[in-house]
C-alpha cells in the first residue's frame, strides 16, 4: 500500500538542516493552499450542484498542474545528512512507525467510530446526494449546524473515490502535518534540532491522537489548522509582514470552520504570542487576518442563522436545550470542578488502587469547596462522574504521561518570556474549556488539539542535558508507552481476533456500537431493503442517530440506493431534501413501540419489525406508482420568524 510509504517523507522534515527546515515551512504553506482550494471548490461548486466525480476532478488535476509548474521552478531538494544524535535518530524511527501502523489501521478499517456513524458519515452521504453542502432536513442538527471544514475533506473523498474507503486519511495526514508543524513552532521558539525531533515524537506518541489517527472524526483536522494558526502567528510577529498575515488568518478561519473548540482555544494563543512579541505594527495585520478568518467561516454563519437565528447553530444536539453543550451556570466552583474532573480523566492508569486514589482527591476537593461532582449545571445529561480508566479508544483515551512531562517542564520555559506566554496561553485555553463545556466522561477527545500544541513546550526536556542518555531514554519510554494505543485501538486493533486485518470490513462498521447490540437488525434491514427493490431510503433518526451503517451496507447491495431523512419535524423540516425523489421505504431506527412515529408511515402498505427496528416498504407492483409519502417540498429561502432560538 502505497500510502504506508507517505511517512518516509518525514525523515527529511524532521533533519534541522536549512534546507530541511525550508522544506517543513514549504509543507505548511501548500497546507494552507489546499485548504484554500478544498474550501473554494466545495463552496462554488456547492452553488450549482456540481460537486460530483467529473468537476472535481477537473479541478483537482488544474490545481496539481498549477503546483507542479510552481514547485518545478522552486523545488530544491534538501541536503540530508544522516543524523549522529540517538535522540533524533530514536525519533525519526518511531514516528515512522507509529505513522505506518496507523496508516495500516486506517487503510483497512471503515469509519466506524459513534461519532462517525451519527453525523460526520451521514452529512457526507447527504451532500453527496444534493452534490452540495446546503442544510437538508433532519432530526439531529449536528448533520447540519456543526463545523464542516473537515468534512468538506471527506466529502471530496468519497465523491472522487466511490466510497469510504480513503475517509480515514483525512485524520491521519492531518497528524502527520501535526507533528511536522510542532517541530516548526519548536524552532521558533528556539529549539535545536534534537528538541525539535523530540517535540515531533512528543506530538506523534499521544495515546489519544494515535487512536484518533486512524479514524473518522475531526480532533485531529482541527488540530493540524491550530498548529498551522500558531506557527504562522509566530512568522506574522517576526516579519510583520502582510502575507504572513494572510496565512494566519486562512489557518485561524480553517480552525474556526473545523471545530467550535477553537473559539475557546485560538484567543489565547494568538493573544500570548502577540503579547509575546509586541509591536504596533502587527495590528493592521491582525485586523486582515481577523477578517479573512471571519469570511472564510461567513458561508456557515449564515446558514446557521437561517436556521437557528445564531451563526453557531443551536446549544444542542436536537435544538431543546436537553443535551446542552455549555454549562447552565458560571462561577469559578463550576470552573474548578469542571478542571478537576477533566485532568482527572487524563490521569487515568492501568492501576485501579491509582485511579481509585484520583477519583477519591476529587471527590474530597469537592466537598471541600461544597460543590457536586455530578452537579447537573456542569455536567453532560446522563453523565455520571467516576473513576478515571485507562482506555484505548479515541473519545477517553488518556495522556497521562504527557501530561505530566508538559507540568514538570512549566518551571523550566518561565525562564523564556516566549515560551512562558504560550504555556500561560495553553494554561488559559484549558480553563476557558472547563469554565465553558459541561463535563463529559468522553470529552478528553477534545483536548488532543492542547496536547499537540504542548509539544513544542515539551521539546525544552531534550535540551536540559549535554548528555543524549535522558531524553533517548524519555523518548523510548513514550514510544513504549504508544505500543498499546497504536496495536490495540478498540475500535481498529491491529492484534488480536477482531484485528482490522482479519475482520470483515462490514464488520468493523459496528466495532464502536456494541453498547446497542444491533447488528443483526442492521443486517436483517439492510437485506429486507435491498429485496424491496426500492432506491429511495427513508430514514427515521428521531429515536436512533446511528444511521450510516445502513447507509454503507445497503449502498454495497445496490450501489444507486439514495437515502432522504423522514418524519422530522423541526426547523430544518423547511428545507429541500437531498434528493426530489419521494422514499418508497422507510426505516425507523428503534421505533418499535413508539405509536407516533409509526404512525407517520400508515399510508405504506407493508410493515416489519425487526427488533427495534420497523421497515416500511412497498408492495414491487406500486414502486413505480405512487409513493407513500409526499414528494418533497421546493427549496425556498427560510424565513426569519420560522428559525427556532437558539
Amino acid at each position: 500500500m502505497l500510502v504506508c510509504l507517505l511517512p518516509g517523507a518525514l525523515v527529511a522534515l524532521l533533519l534541522a538542516q536549512p534546507d530541511a527546515e525550508c522544506l517543513r515551512e514549504r509543507f505548511l504553506r501548500a497546507l494552507i493552499l489546499f485548504g484554500a482550494a478544498l474550501f473554494l471548490s466545495t463552496e462554488s461548486l456547492s452553488l450549482f450542484s456540481l460537486i460530483r466525480p467529473a468537476p472535481l476532478a477537473i479541478f483537482w488535476a488544474a490545481v496539481l498542474i498549477a503546483a507542479s509548474i510552481r514547485a518545478a521552478s522552486h523545488l530544491r531538494l534538501p541536503r540530508l545528512h544522516f543524523p549522529r544524535d540517538p535522540v533524533i535518530l530514536i525519533s525519526i524511527a518511531g514516528i515512522l512507525a507509529i505513522l505506518t501502523l496507523t496508516a495500516i489501521a486506517a487503510a483497512f478499517s471503515p469509519p466506524n467510530s459513534a461519532d462517525a456513524m451519527a453525523y460526520h458519515m451521514p452529512r457526507v452521504v447527504y451532500w453527496s446526494e444534493a452534490a452540495g453542502v446546503r442544510f437538508y432536513p433532519t432530526t439531529y442538527y449536528n448533520q447540519i449546524m456543526l463545523q464542516p471544514f473537515a468534512e468538506y475533506a471527506m466529502l471530496q473523498t468519497y465523491v472522487l473515490s466511490g466510497g469510504d474507503r480513503f475517509i480515514n486519511f483525512v485524520q491521519w495526514f492531518a497528524s502527520l502535518a501535526c507533528i511536522v508543524g510542532v517541530s516548526l513552532i519548536a524552532r521558533e521558539f528556539g529549539a535545536s534540532a534534537r528538541g525539535q525531533a523530540f517535540a515531533a515524537l512528543f506530538c506523534a506518541t499521544l495515546p489519544s491522537g494515535i487512536l484518533a489517527s486512524s479514524g473518522a472524526k475531526n480532533d485531529y483536522f482541527m488540530a493540524m489548522s491550530l498548529v498551522a494558526t500558531t506557527y504562522f502567528a509566530l512568522r506574522y510577529t517576526k516579519t510583520r509582514c502582510t502575507r504572513d498575515a494572510l496565512w494566519l488568518g486562512a489557518a485561524l478561519g480553517f480552525a474556526l470552520l473545523t471545530k467550535a473548540t477553537a473559539y475557546l482555544f485560538a484567543p489565547w494563543i494568538l493573544a500570548a504570542i502577540i503579547l509575546a512579541r509586541p509591536h504596533r505594527r502587527l495590528v493592521a495585520g491582525a485586523v486582515v487576518a481577523l477578517g479573512l478568518a471571519i469570511a472564510v467561516n461567513a458561508p456557515q454563519y449564515v446558514r446557521n442563522y437561517e436556521l437557528s437565528g445564531s451563526v453557531m447553530g443551536f446549544d444542542s444536539a436536537q435544538g431543546d436545550g436537553i443535551y446542552r453543550w455549555r454549562n447552565d451556570t458560571f462561577g469559578w466552583k463550576q470552573t474548578a470542578s469542571n478542571i478537576l474532573r477533566n485532568l482527572s480523566d487524563q490521569l487515568g492508569a492501568r492501576s485501579p488502587a491509582w485511579n481509585n486514589a484520583v477519583y477519591q482527591l476529587v471527590i474530597a476537593t469537592h466537598r471541600l469547596i461544597r460543590f457536586s461532582p455530578d452537579a447537573a449545571a456542569t455536567t453532560f445529561r446522563d453523565s455520571v462522574y467516576t473513576a478515571p480508566v485507562n482506555a484505548n479508544h479515541e473519545a477517553n483515551a488518556s495522556n497521562r504521561w504527557h501530561l505530566l512531562v508538559l507540568v514538570a517542564v512549566l518551571g523550566l520555559v518561565i525562564r523564556n518570556r516566549e515560551r512562558a506566554f504560550y504555556a500561560a496561553a495553553l494554561i488559559c485555553a484549558f480553563i476557558a474549556f472547563s469554565a465553558y463545556l459541561k463535563w463529559q466522561a468522553f470529552f478528553g477527545r477534545l483536548l488532543l488539539p492542547l496536547f499537540v500544541l504542548g509539544a513544542p513546550l515539551a521539546a525544552t526536556v531534550a535540551e536540559l542535558f549535554q548528555s543524549p542518555l535522558f531524553p533517548a531514554t524519555l523518548c523510548l519510554f513514550l514510544l513504549n508507552n504508544a505500543r498499546h494505543p497504536a496495536l490495540d485501538n478498540w475500535v481498529r486493533p491491529l492484534t488480536g481476533p477482531q484485528s482490522v486485518l482479519r475482520e470483515t470490513r462490514d464488520d468493523q462498521y459496528f466495532s464502536d456500537m456494541t453498547q446497542w447490540h444491533n447488528k443483526a437488525t442492521y443486517l436483517k434491514a439492510v437485506d429486507l431493503l435491498a429485496k424491496s427493490q426500492c432506491s429511495t431510503i427513508g430514514i427515521d433518526i428521531a429515536n436512533l442517530q446511528l444511521e450510516y451503517p445502513l447507509q454503507a451496507l445497503l449502498r454495497e447491495h445496490n450501489p444507486a440506493a439514495q437515502f432522504v431523512h423522514t418524519g422530522v419535524e423541526n426547523a430544518s423540516a423547511r428545507y429541500a431534501p437531498p434528493i426530489d425523489e419521494p422514499p418508497c421505504a422507510v426505516v425507523c431506527l428503534d421505533c418499535a413501540g413508539d405509536s407516533k412515529r409509526l404512525a407517520l408511515y400508515s399510508n405504506f402498505a407493508a410493515s416489519e419489525t425487526i427488533d427495534k427496528f420497523v421497515v416500511f416498504t412497498l408492495p414491487a407492483s406500486r414502486l413505480m406508482k405512487s409513493p407513500a409519502l409526499p414528494p418533497p417540498p421546493r427549496p425556498h429561502s427560510p424565513s426569519k420568524s420560522s428559525a427556532g432560538s437558539p
